[in-house]
């Protein structure tokens, strides 16, 4: 489920089904030239649409947050969600703090953003990451 008005219409019957907040997080950093940084931003959102894609039905893909930064970012996680996946950047450093300890932080890599067979693995690979994240949660 993506954060408009279309899919949100339905929310209090699909509220029971959908576990899992999926935060796309941006930290725009000085020295970038604009471009670059509408590329990053796009490829980040595609991303975590891709994601949600694949998850739906247990994913509400929330709004991208970004701060204008060169030093880490505190996640702050939206309250009623058992899961919480935060996507970022690798190059970004994430402050865990007691709020965020059990969010699970998807690095995504900044290289070769134009190529679609690499926005494809990587889809997979996150979307895999986050079936994990819910196994090992549901075995304790």
């Amino acid at each position: 489920m993506q954060w408009n008005t279309n899919e949100l219409e339905n929310w209090e019957e699909l509220r029971n089904d959908v576990d899992t907040a999926l935060l796309p997080l941006y930290l725009y950093r000085s020295g970038a030239q604009v471009p670059d940084h509408a590329l990053r931003m796009n490829y980040l959102l595609n991303v975590a649409a891709g994601i949600e894609r694949k998850l739906r039905g247990r994913v509400l893909l929330f709004p991208m947050m970004y701060q204008f930064s060169n030093e880490q970012m505190t996640p702050r996680i939206p309250e009623g969600f058992a899961h919480t996946v935060i996507l970022h950047f690798s190059g970004d450093t994430m402050r865990k703090t007691e709020e965020n300890a059990n969010a699970l932080m998807l690095a995504v890599g900044d290289q070769e953003l134009d190529s679609a067979l690499r926005f494809e693995v990587t889809v997979d690979v996150l979307y895999r990451e986050v079936i994990r994240h819910w196994q090992r949660n549901s075995e304790h």
